[in-house]
């Protein structure tokens, strides 16, 4: 049986060991079991808390090794929090409850929050649902240092999907043989997603390619040319897991940490939101 994360018990240890950390998720967090109820899931509105923190030295003090040549790309069906279906917003903003977590996490050094966002959504089965794109920390180049997707979806439970990668940026003119090539953050002026190439690993080449190709006027000015950068380093998390309304979960690696409780809403405040909407 799953059990909720212990948040103030998580903190409270003070080795960054990754195998001493695993070993402590697993015991506190397991895996969430199906749920009857989610086969009704799709379609239905939830209110989403994501908090995604930095680890100061994670990597180095785990003994994990940076990914040489790590794969970096973004879906073709995706959603960031400016989109829009007609007047609104398809990742609509609502307040934060879990801001005493977040305040313990600032007050650890080290630890670094990165993000902290709370959202309604209405969640669609697996081969529906969008990727939501992820951008937050210090700035570099048109990039951030944390960037990637999440995909909540639902099938017969709730189910997450991480597609992160945090960036220690270059800080030369030339970058080196290892250094890696930052894929373009997909972007669009209106409401209607940008249609990226399934399956395919983007870098500056492909993108300026796509740009002088014989391709739709539109795509061309959504995708505009940027001069490449690079990161020195990247650390990746690729994560999958299924997930039980109500309950904080807690995600693990090296270098980052991503917090996210996934909360149904209540049949009055649903009738509030579209009676809002209606008028």
């Amino acid at each position: 049986m799953s059990k909720p994360l212990n948040f103030v018990v998580y903190l409270s240890l003070k080795s960054f060991f990754y195998v001493a950390a695993l070993t402590c998720t697993g015991v506190l967090l397991g895996l969430a079991s199906p749920s009857s109820e989610a086969a009704s899931y799709a379609g239905t509105a939830f209110e989403v808390e994501l908090i995604i923190f930095n680890r100061e030295r994670g990597m180095e003090l785990s003994g994990e090794t940076w990914p040489q040549a790590p794969q970096l790309q973004y879906p073709n069906n995706w959603v960031d929090f400016s989109t829009l279906s007609g007047d609104t917003y398809i990742l609509s903003p609502v307040a934060n409850q879990l801001d005493s977590k977040a305040v313990l996490l600032k007050q650890d050094k080290n630890y670094q929050v990165l993000l902290h966002k709370t959202w309604r959504q209405v969640l669609q089965q697996r081969r529906d649902a969008p990727a939501i794109l992820i951008s937050a920390g210090q700035r570099y180049g048109g990039h951030r240092q944390l960037e990637g997707t999440i995909t909540l979806s639902v099938s017969h439970y709730l189910h997450l999907s991480i597609n992160l990668w945090l960036s220690k940026f270059a800080t030369g003119d030339s970058p080196t043989d290892s250094a890696v090539l930052l894929p373009p953050r997909p972007r669009h002026n209106s409401g209607e997603p940008l249609d990226l190439p399934a399956e395919k690993t983007l870098n500056q080449y492909d993108f300026n390619q796509l740009q002088s190709a014989n391709m739709p006027t539109e795509l061309k000015v959504n995708a505009p040319i940027s001069a490449p950068v690079y990161a020195k380093r990247v650390a990746v998390m690729q994560q999958q897991r299924r997930l039980r309304s109500g309950e904080l979960h807690y995600f693990d690696h090296p270098q980052l940490g991503v917090l996210i409780q996934i909360r149904k809403i209540e049949k009055d405040e649903t009738n509030e939101i579209s009676t809002t909407e209606a008028t």
